[in-house]
């Protein structure tokens, strides 16, 4: 009997240190910023909009966060050394923004076996968007379904006249703009105009690539792709200096001064990546059971200020 109620004695002490244990880690945790590593393959006007708006977002009626950013500055190699410290140094949410960024992320998070939430933005597609989730049970995100079609109808109202496409874009980005590629120029043969293209793998090509090929070329046509909107500046420059109309799948380098601008607005999808994140903590909700979701709220715009340097006509912005 002794024995027993020994036995029994242990058995509650140790429930109470345990009990203790865990109410002090949960008042820790409240107590203890949240510690999140916000990944970001480069610099450009769009990927700041997005990371302005996760953080709008998640911090709106809060301030326990602390956000460390972390830029690869377009360079591939520094983008998986970043990807390997972040994953190691266990923060509580990781938020990455673009293709590489993500992927990478999730391929390391599932290696490792590890369940650190990761939240990602601005990737192309629902099919990429479910492939992370499908590899990596604790990611989701938001993600920007283009239609390609409707984008190029703008083109044909603003420039009908147009017979000479040029595709600037990089082929390894991670979405498959090679595919893309592919679709553009059908479209394009259908309404009689000629696709030439310029392939780049980084920013600082664009200058010299694209100047080299610009003869007779009526518009260059700029896809979701970071490592030309990181260079977008070169392409404003030559295309003002030539008389060649930009056309960008973004409207952030329509405020930069491409003339023709087809897109969302960036911050949303900032905002849609930090709902997740709210609704994680507020309806305790886990990574997988939140679904990858659209942001889809596209438009076209004109930049004024450029447009006639570019040979667009004033015919008025047209709203999708």
């Amino acid at each position: 009997m002794k024995r027993l109620l020994l036995f029994l004695s242990s058995i509650f002490i140790l429930l109470g240190i345990y009990t203790v244990r865990f109410v002090y880690t949960a008042q820790s945790h409240k107590n203890h910023a949240m510690r999140v590593a916000i990944f970001t393959p480069t610099t450009h006007l769009a990927l700041e909009e997005i990371e302005q708006g996760f953080k709008d977002t998640v911090t709106k009626g809060s301030d326990d966060y602390q956000f460390i950013t972390f830029n690869a500055n377009g360079n591939r190699t520094l983008l998986r050394a970043q990807a390997e410290e972040i994953v190691h140094n266990n923060y509580d949410i990781i938020f990455t923004i673009g293709a590489f960024c993500s992927q990478t992320v999730a391929e390391l998070l599932s290696k490792k076996h590890l369940t650190t939430p990761h939240i990602f933005a601005g990737v192309d597609g629902p099919e990429f968007a479910r492939g992370l989730k499908d590899q990596n049970s604790s990611s989701t995100g938001v993600y920007v379904k283009m239609d390609y079609q409707k984008e190029l109808d703008q083109l044909m109202h603003y420039k009908p006249h147009a017979k000479n496409v040029m595709l600037v874009y990089d082929p390894m980005h991670g979405t498959g703009l090679e595919k893309e590629k592919n679709e553009i120029e059908l479209y394009l043969k259908k309404n009689g105009i000629s696709l030439h293209t310029v392939e780049v793998y980084q920013a600082n090509e664009i200058q010299q690539k694209v100047a080299a090929s610009l003869a007779n070329i009526d518009v260059i046509l700029v896809l979701t792709d970071n490592t030309v909107v990181a260079g977008i500046d070169a392409l404003i420059t030559l295309c003002n200096r030539y008389g060649v109309t930009l056309f960008a799948s973004d409207l952030s380098s329509g405020k930069k001064g491409a003339a023709l601008a087809y897109g969302i607005t960036e911050y949303d999808s900032g905002v849609g990546a930090g709902n997740l994140v709210r609704a994680m903590r507020e309806q305790c909700k886990r990574p997988h059971e939140l679904a990858v979701e659209p942001i889809a709220n596209f438009r076209v715009e004109i930049n004024r200020e450029t447009m006639r340097m570019q040979k667009v006509s004033d015919v008025g912005v047209c709203h999708d």
